[in-house]
């Protein structure tokens, strides 16, 4: 997959480095920045936590996903939105989602293990 860093909205450095809640994730979506049109979360490996969401800019919609094993929020990937409607973009981010939840469990598995021995 494309890393698309270089397209990355600012405010990625300023995400915690550890998965967030839907909360956040709904605050990101009303923020008041004038390029900012939505958020949403998509279900992660441990109830309550986000560790995959869309955001939808003016015209383009990112997936963002926390990557545990640099313990860092970064672009899986983002793709041009605004000739799509809402449920298209849903659906294809949605897809994203999961096609990098799929890859990642294994990682997210031992990020969760190191986690748990580390209590």
């Amino acid at each position: 997959m494309s890393d698309n860093s270089e397209a990355s909205p600012s405010f990625l450095s300023t995400l915690p480095s550890q998965p967030i809640t839907d909360d956040m994730v709904r605050q990101i979506g009303e923020s008041d920045n004038p390029k900012i049109r939505g958020a949403m979360g998509f279900p992660g490996s441990t109830p309550g936590t986000i560790e995959a969401f869309l955001l939808n800019m003016e015209a383009r919609t990112h997936v963002i996903v926390f990557d545990p094993s640099a313990e860092r929020w970064r672009v899986y990937e983002s793709f041009e939105s605004e000739e799509l409607s809402h449920d298209e973009m849903v659906d294809r981010a949605s897809d994203l989602a999961n096609e990098w939840l799929a890859e990642s469990l294994s990682d997210r598995i031992a990020a969760t293990e190191n986690t748990d021995s580390d209590v």
